[in-house]
């Protein structure tokens, strides 16, 4: 219900400021003060050099593929089957690129956007499946972490300005985790297998960089979220960059993209030796592979 609740002021919020903008824009008046003299013949809103004033109108679409190269540090708590046990098992987690690709079994990277002048709706998939060996605290024993993650979002987003855009959504998270260690001279060996889900609502925010020359895009996407909802936080920093290509007919149907992404959050539920807690950030550069229609 809070996440609803969430979403919904959002909106509203969008709506408001949306209704304004344009009844300043329709009165002639500059929302900074004074008024828009001769503005409509010398300034030209951003969507209409995005898209032609002919298909202003029309819904355009965006499916990307796109490869993250990515870093991975934090830790990761485990609920303790043995018995006597007060906290989890926790394993700290500092993996490089390298490491990832090496003990990466298999992952699905996705985007899709549905655009309209005034606002959109993207949705994002990231899926990774992984091996990692470690040590444990204290015992010092080497232990194997098999884990799989899956963040799956939907995002609303409505146009405040020509450069700017406010909205809401929801990640959906899920974790498996297996981790197993052999027996130690005093200790019995460690097979714990554990998996959840939970929902994070998000705030987010897209900036925009508008060129005269649009085979360029640039921008800035970041999100706030969790709210203790799901996770106690869950953030993304989101920079951005591309280039369009022209296409046949001039149509510029392929865009190759640069990004750098940083995603965080903290998840904890459970107590004692029941306690699990996922706490880690995953950031590096992105490269993406972008089909317009």
């Amino acid at each position: 219900m809070r996440a609803i609740l969430v979403g919904a002021t959002f909106i509203a919020a969008v709506s408001v400021a949306q209704a304004a903008h344009a009844q300043t824009e329709a009165a002639g008046v500059d929302p900074h003060g004074g008024e828009q003299a001769g503005s409509a013949d010398v300034s030209v809103s951003y969507v209409d050099r995005e898209i032609p004033p002919e298909k202003q109108k029309k819904w355009h679409f965006t499916i990307a593929p796109y490869l993250i190269f990515p870093f991975m540090n934090g830790s990761l708590t485990l609920p303790n089957p043995l018995p006597g046990q007060t906290d989890g098992v926790t394993v700290d987690v500092n993996l490089k690129t390298a490491d990832i690709l090496k003990r990466l079994n298999w992952a699905l990277m996705l985007y899709f956007e549905a655009k309209h002048p005034k606002f959109s709706i993207g949705t994002d998939l990231l899926y990774m499946n992984l091996g990692q060996g470690g040590v444990l605290p204290v015992s010092g024993r080497n232990a194997e972490l098999r884990m799989q993650q899956l963040a799956a979002e939907v995002v609303f987003l409505g146009r405040i300005v020509e450069w700017f855009e406010l909205g809401t959504g929801a990640r959906v998270n899920f974790i498996q985790s297996d981790l197993t260690a052999p027996a130690g001279m005093v200790l019995p060996a460690v097979d714990i297998d554990f998996r959840d889900n939970w929902v994070d609502p998000l705030i987010v925010v897209r900036f925009s960089v508008p060129f005269k020359d649009d085979h360029w895009r640039l921008g800035l996407r970041a999100d706030f979220g969790g709210f203790t909802i799901g996770s106690l936080y869950a953030w993304q920093v989101y920079p951005f960059g591309g280039y369009n290509f022209d296409g046949i007919n001039g149509k510029r149907v392929f865009e190759l993209g640069l990004a750098f992404r940083a995603i965080g959050m903290k998840y904890e539920t459970g107590s004692g030796s029941n306690r699990f807690v996922y706490d880690m950030i995953i950031w590096g550069p992105q490269l993406g592979f972008l089909f317009h229609f």
